[in-house]
């Protein structure tokens, strides 16, 4: 079971909620947690839906930077052992008004965009980064490969 926790004081998330919910109940099965974990586990994760000045206010309390981001990972752990039937992975903070200027720019669909950056961030909440060009491309292999299965192209490309 896939639970996502969603918290958001903005009507313009209200509509991408449910969007969210099963984007994410998508995703996680795509990804490589499901290898490490038993079969009948519990997933848990967290996402905050904020608007860019609450973004910007977070960014800058939690990574000193004084800028909007378009998503931030938490996670909650540095890996699975895969003995519990429970499993919080972490908390995501998206910024719509960020992430809808982003597609636009980009020439995608916000929906498109939005699932990216789900995937993007459920993958740092399992322990991938891009903190290097190698650990960057296996993370970015992987984005695209999923995101393939959803039939979204390849994010890099547009």
């Amino acid at each position: 079971m896939i639970i996502v926790d969603i918290v958001s004081k903005s009507k313009k998330w209200k509509s991408s909620e449910n969007f969210i919910t099963e984007t994410c109940e998508k995703l996680i099965p795509l990804t490589d947690l499901k290898k490490v974990l038993k079969k009948n586990i519990t997933i848990e994760l967290s996402i905050s839906l904020v608007l860019d000045p609450e973004m910007k206010k977070i960014n800058f309390n939690f990574r000193q930077k004084d800028k909007v981001t378009n998503v931030l990972s938490f996670p909650a752990q540095e890996s699975f052992s895969g003995k519990s039937d429970y499993v919080f992975l972490g908390d995501i903070i998206i910024a719509f008004n960020h992430i809808q200027k982003e597609s636009l720019a980009q020439n995608k669909t916000f929906e498109n965009h939005l699932t990216h950056l789900i995937l993007h961030s459920i993958l740092h909440l399992i322990g991938f980064d891009h903190e290097d060009d190698k650990d960057a491309k296996i993370m970015e292999s992987l984005e695209i490969k999923i995101l393939k299965k959803l039939k979204i192209p390849n994010p890099y490309l547009l």
